[in-house]
This record gives structure tokens, sequence and C-alpha cells, in this order.
């Protein structure tokens, strides 16, 4: 569906809000009509059917990996327990670390990264904090 086929089918589904004012002595009616509208903007990648890419997935056995400028990065060592996985990137301008790793309670999420610009960067993941003694992971990543 285009985004103005979308943007008019909203439209045509906002909900009309009324209201009647009981405190009014002369029992007069008040409505009011709220209605919103969808903007889009495109540009020339979205005509060309870009598209977005998983991010690319690394465990503990798999440390080095070939990277393009704006891929993610997942730097996937399972369960840390009552810890957190902890990234650091020796360049920060090759390699930006996004996010640390954790237990969320039900589930758990892993350290991340992204691709910023060419070159090299090594990425080490710690876990801090867990009730079992892990080595670091070391990561050599090579950004083109």
């Amino acid at each position: 569906m285009c985004a103005a086929t979308l943007a008019a089918s909203l439209l045509l589904l906002a909900p009309a809000a009324c209201s009647k004012n009981d405190n009014d002595s002369d029992d007069k009616e008040s409505t009011s009509t709220t209605t919103s509208t969808a903007t889009s903007t495109s540009t020339k990648d979205d005509a060309a059917g870009s598209q977005v890419l998983p991010p690319v997935m690394l465990s503990a056995t798999q440390t080095t990996a070939d990277l393009k400028v704006g891929d993610t990065v997942v730097f996937d060592l399972g369960d840390p327990g009552d810890g957190k996985f902890v990234a650091t990137s020796s360049d920060a301008a090759v390699v930006e670390i996004t996010s640390d790793g954790g237990s969320q309670g039900s589930y758990s999420t892993n350290a991340g990264g992204k691709a910023l610009s060419a070159g090299k960067a090594t990425v080490t993941v710690v876990l801090e904090g867990g009730d079992v003694a892990a080595d670091p992971v070391v990561y050599e990543l090579t950004v083109s």
C-alpha cells in the first residue's frame, strides 16, 4: 500500500470525539473532532527499494568479521546469568559500541555495536558481575 493511500485510510478511520457539557444550564451539546494527517518523506533510496539488513551475529568462537560501514554487529555470548556483558572498542570511530548485554528478567540481551567508518578495530567483551568466571572474548573486525 503506498503512503498516500495509507494516509487517506487513516483519515477515514480517525475517530471523532464527542462530549456533552453537563455543567451548562442551557443543556447545550459541545462536540469536537480530532483528526491527524500522516505525512511521509521519500528519498532516492526509498524509490530504489532499499532494505534493512539483519545484524552480523558473532559468537564466542567466531571472532573475526568483515563488516561494511553501517552494519550492526551483535556479540552473542549466551546468558550472562546475574552479570552483564560489557564491550569496548579499540577505535570507536571505526566500531562504536551501542549496547551492553545483560539479563532483563525473563530474557537476555547481547552487547552490540555499529560499523561507522573504514578501518580495523578490536572489540573486547567481558562478563562483569557474573556468577561464573569467564575469559574476555576478543573480536578482530575489519570495516570497509
